[in-house]
Formats: structure tokens, sequence, C-alpha cells
């Protein structure tokens, strides 16, 4: 098996030791979480976010009201949010909750200086 090519936040990165993580990273919908970071396809791109770059990882719900020939409904999409320096690097999309939920408490598990859910600057 050859060595996969990752884009990192610093430009592309390669190494067996980044590959093996990829392939025992545990999977959650378009998203995975390793003991080194986060993968995720982003366009054509492999990303790879390393956990000492994140300061912060939340979840966002994003709610779509849509109208039906029967009527109205509501789509919920969660998007796990990756954030270092008050800048957002990642926003991966999911319609899958629970999914999003495991990847966060793994990410919090693997990485516990990274702080978990929103942060509220309104005081």
């Amino acid at each position: 098996m050859g060595e996969k090519k990752f884009t990192g936040v610093n430009g592309s990165v390669e190494s067996p030791a980044l590959s093996a993580d990829y392939e025992k990273a545990r999977r959650f919908d378009k998203l995975r979480v390793g003991k080194l970071g986060v993968y995720f396809r982003d366009g054509l791109k492999l990303r790879f976010i390393r956990y000492d770059f994140i300061d912060r990882a939340f979840i966002r719900i994003h709610e779509v009201n849509g109208k039906m020939c029967c009527g109205n409904t509501v789509f919920q999409y969660f998007r796990l949010v990756l954030v270092h320096g008050g800048r957002e690097y990642a926003d991966v999309i999911s319609e899958d909750e629970n999914a999003m939920d495991e990847a966060l408490a793994l990410i919090h598990e693997n990485a516990p200086s990274v702080a978990i859910g929103f942060e509220n600057r309104e005081k």
C-alpha cells in the first residue's frame, strides 16, 4: 500500500505514520478521527488537521425549511467545526447527528486540550 498524500494547514503532508493512522481511524460518515488528527475530503483533496492545531471543536446545527407538495418539513444538517485562532479551518457536514456527536467525543478523548463546544462571546 502506497502512502497517501494529505493536505494539512500548511500544505502537502506525506508520511507512513499518517497513512497508517488514516487507515486505522474511526469513520463517522464523511469524517475520520485518528490518534494524530482529523481527516476529511475537501473537494478532491484529503485534508488532515492535527490535534495540536485545533483550539476548539463544536457542532453547528443547520435547519432548512422545505416546502413539499403535501406540506412543510424541516431538514437538519450537522456540521463539525474545527477552530484555530478564532478562524474556522474545517466545516464538515453530515445528516447523521449521532455520527457527529460521536466524532466530537472521540476528538475530546484523543485530545483533551481541545476545547469542546460553542464559545459565547456576548458577555
